[in-house]
């Protein structure tokens, strides 16, 4: 009862914000357009040159390029003061200010680009800026947010900046229903999305990134330009994925005009992390590069646990004309991770009543040297107007070992032994190829305006690895004592794995923009998957068949800062390898499907951004018991979340900038004929209520300007996971809620084209005692007070 009525509060706040939304005397003002042209010094047009719409606070409400005829257009504008820039390479930077007042537009504008002379200093993202108006990851097409019946959250550099993001799952805390949990013992990116654990599974500008079975390092985050996370059933765009919604990750990508920053990071517990950036043109004027650098060395709060890896990404990028773009980059990452199996449970539930730096595992052990190389290629072409062939092509090669892996092997007893497990690795390494190629065009028929994308991609993935297992001495989590003598592993134990996937994917998609600014999009993918994994009791080989992946929306924009929108997603999902029918057939992929409707509103002249949501995921063909033979399975397997949402970004006023969530997930198994049975049980790692908030106040003006202060608190209620000892019932293990806050302090000097910023940062500002995630047997602390300095220079 409690449950139902957090979520018929939630839905009444969602009625009460469209209400708000539409009757907002903000929206009934009068409104123009700014329009103009751009020509160099001789007064020829200006074609492809960059143009953005800046309100009077310089935040970004607009970005457009220059047509055939140099010319441009802003409609629909409120009242106000705005700053117009223009930016094409080889040009200084233009700036114009202009008004619009009452109906009427303001004056065309004519706007002459000089040829640059002297070398300009660039802020790589628009300063202070926390909102993003356009976004690739729901369409894999440059789409206001807006215009899109997809919810979606951007979170851009600036914010990740001002919380000195480290990870992926810290950025992405920012955004509701995403929740960081353990799949990887802190080794790797693992969160859920709407309930559903997304199993690893990331993309980096729209290629997969599968850590769950290829390893390797997380996301390094100094090579990310934003993340974009897209809420709901994904596959139409992205293939095989879990049905909470995905991760694209945008990387950082060579400019035109030359930018450097070196900064360092001091933390508590010894960390240290160094990044440097450098971009700007090499070679010519069609030539551009970007170099970046991450070298980090850090121990932890947690007993033998310490990271040391260096990345480099260095790209290149020719743009021979302004309709063709060539993008290069190569990564190379060295060093090793250790793996953390966290403070074990006890038998009644809860994580045990020792210190949370204690480590159960051996000295030495978990350790994974890694070494990751990569090459992308990402190009595009305008064979003609309109009309855009993209490519994409990726391979990459990790090796990542665990010589020694040591594992907590259920609760601690009554007197606190804990048995333990090991795994022993000579080798583990996975080679992946994809390739995408789609054609983008945009066109108008029958009085409708129509942007089609119809594409291709592959994946490919072939990993060998080989373990064995023994079994070291029990270890007393209150009195532990470690270097006991063991038995090593016998070597006829080795058992060897072989895993590999074959992926191939047609999709083509639709977005229309209909009468009474109404906006349809309607897309579908066809699969043909192959997988294969000899680690069953034999050899496991299964092909999936083209199977339609649809989904359908339509977005109504009553007024031009509301849009109210609904869709219907369908998903297709992980392969069952291993389970078989009783005659002997293969079981079908998992598939999902969601519906949801919501509302995207824009405030206070489009500086400030905010969506809300309603959704029902239901998840179907999830392996489970067969009744009469339960030796064998049958797809009647199904989970269901539904739950409410509420994301908000920008800036309130000058300078104070802010992001947020709140999450409600009512997420359960509703079939599961396994003995053991899920049905009823809620999703692990799954709280009822979450959300966080971060607000950022940059003085913008006397002798304070340049000082900056941020506040930020991140709450979850409890969570939970389950475990079967005596393979008959699940017992729950559970972490409580809690809530963290967050502070940090900046301030930035400028020295001609150089700018200097010192930065401090300290999280769980009152050393709360926490759990961050549960698995079986054992729960993730996190962090006591830590505090990080940076100092960082621009120039």
């Amino acid at each position: 009862m409690k449950s139902q009525g957090n979520m018929y509060r939630s839905l009444a706040a969602l009625i009460v914000l469209v209400s708000l939304a539409l009757t907002n005397p903000a929206y009934c003002e009068d409104r123009g357009g700014i329009s103009g042209a751009v020509v160099d010094a001789s007064g020829s047009v200006v074609v492809g040159a960059r143009v953005k719409l800046l309100d009077s606070h310089e935040v970004l409400q607009q970005s457009v390029v220059t047509g055939s005829d140099g010319t441009f257009t802003f409609a629909d504008l409120p009242n106000g003061g705005y700053i117009v820039l223009v930016e094409h390479r080889g040009f200084e930077t233009a700036r114009e200010e202009t008004a619009i007042s009452g109906r009427s537009a303001a004056p065309s504008l004519r706007i002459t680009l000089l040829v640059a002379t002297v070398r300009q200093t660039v802020d790589v993202t628009t300063a202070g800026m926390y909102v993003v108006p356009d976004a690739l990851g729901a369409t894999r097409t440059d789409t206001p947010i807006m215009e899109t019946p997809v919810s979606i959250q951007v979170i851009p550099q600036q914010v990740m900046k001002d919380q000195q993001v480290v990870r992926l799952d810290e950025a992405v805390q920012n955004v509701s229903g995403v929740i960081p949990n353990n799949d990887s013992y802190g080794t790797n990116d693992s969160f859920s999305i709407r309930g559903f654990d997304a199993m690893e599974m990331t993309y980096e500008d729209g290629l997969r990134l599968d850590q769950y079975s290829n390893a390797g390092f997380p996301i390094d985050m100094a090579n990310v330009e934003r993340v974009e996370v897209v809420k709901g059933p994904a596959s139409v765009m992205y293939g095989q994925a879990e049905p909470g919604g995905v991760v694209n990750i945008i990387t950082k990508q060579p400019l035109d005009t030359s930018h450097y920053s070196l900064q360092q990071q001091f933390g508590s517990y010894d960390f240290y992390r160094t990044n440097f950036d450098a971009t700007g043109p090499f070679l010519g004027k069609n030539l551009f590069y970007r170099l970046t650098l991450d070298y980090e060395n850090a121990g932890s709060f947690r007993d033998f646990v310490h990271t040391n890896w260096l990345s480099l990404f260095p790209s290149l990028q020719w743009r021979p004309n302004d309709r063709t773009q060539v993008t290069a980059t190569f990564n190379y990452a060295t060093g090793s991770m250790v793996l953390d199996n966290g403070i074990p449970f006890l038998a009644d539930g809860t994580p045990a009543n020792i210190p949370i730096s204690r480590n159960l595992a051996e000295p030495n052990t978990n350790r994974s040297p890694s070494t990751d190389y990569y090459g992308k290629v990402l190009a595009s072409h305008e064979f003609e107007k309109n009309w855009q062939l993209r490519l994409a092509y990726k391979t990459e090669y990790i090796d990542n070992p665990s010589p020694n892996g040591l594992y907590y092997a259920g609760d601690a007893d009554a007197n606190g032994d804990l048995q333990r497990y090991g795994f022993t690795e000579n080798y583990f390494y996975h080679l992946t190829n994809q390739v995408v190629a789609d054609v983008l065009g945009k066109f108008s028929a029958f009085g409708l305006k129509h942007s089609v994308l119809a594409g291709f991609d592959y994946y490919g993935q072939d990993g060998h690895y080989d373990a064995n297992i023994y079994f070291p001495a029990s270890i007393n989590i209150y009195n532990p004592v470690y270097g006991q003598p063991y038995t090593p592993p016998d070597p006829a134990g080795d058992f060897y794995v072989h895993n590999s996937q074959t992926a191939y994917g047609a999709y083509l998609q639709d977005q229309v923009a209909l009468p009474g600014k109404l906006h349809f999009l309607a897309g579908v993918r066809f699969n043909w998957v192959n997988t294969f994994n000899n680690g069953y009791s034999q050899a496991t080989s299964v092909s999936d068949h083209p199977t339609p992946t649809p989904r359908v929306g339509l977005l109504w924009q009553p007024r031009s800062a509301v849009s109210l929108y609904g869709s219907y997603t369908s998903n297709y999902g992980a392969t069952p390898l291993g389970n078989l029918t009783p005659d002997g057939q293969t079981l079908p992929p998992q598939s999902a499907k969601q519906f949801e409707v919501g509302v995207k509103t824009e405030w206070l002249q489009r500086r400030l951004v905010a969506t809300a949501s309603v959704y029902q995921i239901t998840k179907q063909n999830i392996p489970t018991a067969d009744p009469s033979n339960p030796a064998y399975s049958i797809a009647i397997g199904e989970a269901r979340s539904r739950g409410i949402e509420l994301d908000v970004s920008g800036q309130i006023v000058s300078g104070w900038r802010i992001i947020g969530g709140y999450s409600y997930i009512s997420a359960l198994v509703t079939k599961d004929n396994n003995t053991p049975s899920l049905a009823g049980l809620r999703f692990p790692d799954a709280p009822f209520d979450s959300g966080s908030i971060w607000s950022v106040y940059e003085f913008q003006r006397g002798g304070a300007k340049g000082l900056k202060l941020g506040a930020g608190v991140i709450a979850r209620s409890q969570q939970v996971n389950y475990e079967s000892p005596d393979g008959v019932t699940y017992f729950a293990d559970r972490i409580p809620g809690f809530a963290v806050a967050n502070l940090m302090a900046g301030y930035s000097w400028q020295f001609e084209k150089a700018r200097l910023t010192a930065q401090l940062n300290i999280n769980n500002l009152f050393n709360k005692t926490y759990f961050l995630s549960v698995n079986p047997s054992q729960a993730m602390p996190g962090a006591p007070t830590i505090v990080m300095p940076a100092v960082r220079v621009e120039f």
